[in-house]
């Protein structure tokens, strides 16, 4: 059985002559800085996975030579996302719940909300800071068999070189030279035919350590580091940029380049159950029991949305 939170453990709460007592007073980082719903579309789910398949576009049309020549579409990969249990309760005396004359410890349901947003804040920054690792949390099934982000993209397609346009892990650190260098990577990514995809890198994910780097480069209208007042190009092609605290408990240097669009249709938050908070009162005890479960998970349905750079220690 659990240990209880009982009146000896927090006997200052039965006695009388406090001014004040109080939880947190403060808001934690992700209620006033939530970025789950920008990093993630989210949708329910109504079995036990979430399960997407690719099958690229047709070559191009070969010159009629007086027979028609036979062209055809080649199988992509599949991704499987699993969705995990979450779940917490917690366990008081009946005695120090009639005699706590303060209002903490009081509303569990407030407090829960708060722990799962939380929970689920810092798991959609992990799935971020991690796109350069094949160990998923949610993703059990990637037929292809690599990270997000990696240099060994593929296709089943016999006939498409994968030389160029199907890497998105690189190395470099972020100034003016790597935003642009990265843009245009990205620029070159290629489907599961070989043909080059209209991408529209148009944002950045890092960490907080890089605010002032992102603003300075992306934000800065005219002699940026110089003093010819050349236009900043970058200004004009009104990047968007989002940080997070949670991403420097991984990384202070890596970054993100993406296409906020694009990103919108392959980083998907599955939910199959919400919230649910329970309360009962044990037979025998007569300790109170308050309670949450939830039921969700997130993977990538592809990878041409993210540009990873790992930037070496």
């Amino acid at each position: 059985m659990p240990n209880p939170m009982n009146q000896s453990r927090f006997q200052e709460l039965v006695r009388k002559g406090w001014d004040k007592v109080t939880g947190d007073v403060t808001e934690e980082l992700h209620q006033r800085e939530s970025m789950r719903e920008t990093l993630f579309s989210s949708q329910g789910l109504d079995s036990a996975y979430y399960e997407k398949y690719g099958v690229s576009g047709l070559p191009d049309i070969p010159k009629f030579n007086g027979s028609l020549s036979y062209i055809d579409a080649s199988p992509g990969f599949g991704v499987r996302i699993e969705p995990g249990e979450f779940a917490a309760a917690v366990e008081l005396e009946r005695k120090l719940w009639i005699n706590n004359l303060y209002q903490v410890m009081k509303d569990w349901p407030r407090e829960f909300t708060v722990a799962s947003h939380r929970t689920k804040e810092k798991a959609a920054i992990k799935g971020y800071a991690n796109l350069n690792s094949a160990a998923f949390d949610f993703m059990p099934w990637n037929e292809e068999g690599v990270p997000i982000c990696s240099t060994q993209h593929r296709t089943k397609n016999a006939n498409v070189s994968t030389l160029n346009g199907f890497s998105n892990l690189g190395t470099s650190a972020f100034n003016p030279t790597s935003l642009e260098a990265t843009r245009i990577l990205m620029k070159g990514f290629r489907g599961l035919n070989g043909e080059l995809l209209a991408i529209n890198p148009d944002g950045l994910i890092g960490p907080t350590t890089l605010d002032r780097m992102f603003e300075e480069v992306t934000e800065t209208k005219l002699g940026l580091y110089d003093t010819t007042h050349t236009i900043n190009v970058q200004n004009n092609r009104k990047w968007e940029c989002k940080t997070s605290q949670y991403f420097n408990d991984y990384d202070t240097n890596n970054w993100i380049m993406v296409d906020w669009g694009l990103l919108k249709k392959l980083a998907v938050w599955v939910t199959r159950m919400e919230d649910e908070g329970g309360a009962k009162i044990d037979f025998e005890t007569y300790r109170l029991k308050f309670s949450l479960y939830s039921y969700w998970g997130y993977g990538f349905l592809g990878w041409q949305a993210f540009y990873f750079n790992q930037v070496p220690a």
